[in-house]
């Protein structure tokens, strides 16, 4: 089975596992969660529509610092914002595989599921909502799934607490990438 086609299987596992926010499923031992559900949202002061260029892999170099997407497919120069396309990435010391499962402009929806190798498979949602007065709310959720016991100590670091402040952090560097 080649990368790809398990990367597409894992994420089909993992979607089929998935029951509501804010989850922790255990390991088999018990021991630790082996999966954990978080979701969040925040407002931005732009329409909706101008949001979503910000949740797309190149948009995301406005306001992630060190993100630097590699295209895998299609071959070309910047990552192509469409279905099926997959980007590598380096970031913070992981190396990680995307593929992008939705990408609708008009619905203002993003999906993405990646895979960090050796550690875990993540899947991301982004629904961006418009909201009078030119504003918009801008819905994430994470499923993440340890794959090994590294894994596992990634899942231990996201906390609700956590997750609330990471969405603090995007709507600061997101607002500020566009201005």
């Amino acid at each position: 089975m080649t990368f790809i086609a398990w990367l597409f299987t894992a994420g089909a596992l993992a979607i089929a596992s998935v029951a509501s926010s804010a989850q922790e499923h255990s390991s088999q031992d018990g021991n630790s969660p082996a999966q954990i559900i978080r979701e969040g949202s925040f407002e931005l002061r732009i329409s909706a529509d101008r949001a979503v260029p910000f949740f797309t892999p190149e948009g995301e170099r406005a306001w992630v610092e060190g993100w630097d997407p590699q295209p895998v497919y299609p071959a070309q120069k910047d990552v192509a914002f469409q279905t099926n396309a997959v980007f590598r990435l380096s970031h913070n010391g992981e190396q990680s595989l995307w593929t992008i499962v939705e990408a609708n402009p008009k619905d203002r929806a993003a999906e993405y599921v990646y895979v960090v190798e050796g550690e875990r498979l993540s899947r991301v949602r982004v629904q961006i909502a418009p909201l009078p007065g030119n504003h918009c709310r801008v819905q994430v959720r994470y499923v993440h799934t340890a794959l090994s016991a590294k894994g596992t100590n990634f899942i231990k670091t996201v906390s609700e607490e956590a997750y609330a402040q990471k969405m603090k952090d995007w709507q600061r560097l997101v607002s500020a990438a566009s201005r």
